[in-house]
């Protein structure tokens, strides 16, 4: 028979946690899924489960299927019982891991029976998630590699916790959402279906297999206006629609939906970078029944493209490279007298604060033109011609997004002054 120690005996001391190493991390979590948990896989966790997001009023988005959903390269705060993947802002008391205990190497049914050595290392999970940034921001090494390591700790204890919460039951499938979008001025609403795929265990950056709120509430700006965003011509040219990251393909989808009612002639390309997003994606477009065009783009090596009259972009920015990346290609794509349209989520916490401002790092406010440099010639310029901040959502987005910034992007000429 295998003998166990007592959590009490073994789980690091939180008082101390940012002098733990990794590895004294993952052996701990690893010994307490072996004494609570033996037959239990234990993968990298998505948080933000939807049965804590209800629907949009009913008006935006519909939930099907309920299983566990997402979650990226954040890091989870949880209080307790998981819930939307980040932590309340309720202050928990200090969780002291050096209580003494002499039950070590008892049979671990003996263990499991213990209500005092669970309760503890259930208070320990909590603490350690709610602790994680201490932990994170110990690093004595900068490379990105042990970051990521760190991170799939906390998911681990994050999915621990959901075990002993009994919410392991929920397997992490797919997830199907139906949503409906009012078009125009009463007229009949515009209703898509989207999977969200589980994310990737083995990859933290195929983000786009889940549909996040910047996407939903833009989707909503352009069935209810599209005059607006998808600056329809009057011509007979098709209208030329790009969209970057494109994700689950919500913003291409619901443009082809609507585009197609109001019978205008147009060509969509939903573009992304990973394969699985791609295979998502393409699933999403068959399961809907649009015309979307589907391709593979790297936005720091983009290949000759075919210019756009509008191109749409929603939570792109996820490293302060993007922003840079993402200009670079729409300088290449935008036609002249084309918009590109960019939300962001605005984050007020984690790997990803304040990322929304390398948007304005990168392209300069045209708001009144801009004042002619030296060597200028006059030339155009991708610039902000308008930015609006747009508030959260009831029922949809992660804890640290305080809001959504739209940027308006066009070309403009540079001028002597404002």
């Amino acid at each position: 028979m295998t003998y166990f120690h007592a959590p009490t005996s073994f789980l690091p001391p939180l008082s101390t946690l940012s002098t733990h190493a990794t590895t004294s991390m993952q052996d701990a979590l690893k010994d307490l899924k072996n004494l609570y948990f033996p037959a239990t896989a234990l993968p990298p966790r998505r948080t933000q489960s939807i049965n804590a997001v209800p629907a949009l009023r009913q008006d935006i988005s519909d939930t099907v299927h309920v299983p566990r959903s997402k979650r990226k390269r954040h890091l989870n705060h949880n209080n307790g019982v998981p819930d939307s993947g980040y932590a309340s802002e309720e202050d928990e008391a200090e969780i002291e891991g050096d209580l003494e205990c002499e039950a070590e190497g008892l049979d671990p049914d003996v263990l499991r029976s213990d209500e005092l050595e669970r309760n503890f290392a259930i208070r320990w999970l909590t603490g350690l998630i709610k602790r994680s940034d201490i932990w994170m921001h110990a690093l004595n090494s900068d490379t990105e590699q042990e970051e990521h390591i760190r991170l799939a700790v906390i998911e681990q204890a994050s999915k621990l916790l959901a075990f002993f919460s009994g919410d392991d039951e929920q397997q992490e499938d797919a997830l199907t959402r139906q949503f409906m979008f009012p078009f125009g001025a009463g007229g009949k609403p515009i209703t898509i279906e989207l999977n969200d795929a589980p994310l990737a265990p083995t990859d933290h950056t195929s983000v786009g297999l889940q549909s996040w709120a910047s996407s939903i509430i833009f989707a909503e700006r352009i069935c209810a206006n599209p005059a607006r965003y998808l600056s329809i011509p009057q011509e007979t040219t098709p209208l030329r629609v790009l969209e970057l990251g494109a994700g689950t393909g919500l913003l291409s989808i619901a443009s082809a939906r609507l585009l197609d009612r109001m019978e205008v002639d147009a060509t969509i390309v939903a573009t992304d970078y990973h394969s699985a997003v791609l295979h998502n994606l393409l699933q999403n477009v068959k399961t809907n029944n649009v015309s979307v065009q589907i391709e593979s783009l790297d936005w720091s090596r983009p290949p000759p493209l075919e210019p756009y009259d509008v191109i749409l972009g929603a939570d792109v920015v996820y490293h302060p490279e993007h922003a840079k990346w993402i200009k670079n290609c729409v300088e290449k794509v935008l036609k002249k007298g084309g918009v590109f349209w960019l939300i962001i989520a605005m984050r007020s916490s984690g790997r990803h604060e304040g990322l929304w401002e390398t948007v304005d790092d990168v392209f300069p406010d045209g708001g009144c033109g801009f004042l002619r440099n030296e060597g200028c010639g006059g030339e155009m310029k991708l610039a902000v011609l308008q930015r609006e901040d747009v508030g959260r959502r009831e029922g949809i987005g992660r804890a640290d997004e305080v809001g959504y910034r739209l940027f308006e992007i066009r070309w403009l000429t540079c001028r002597s002054c404002c």
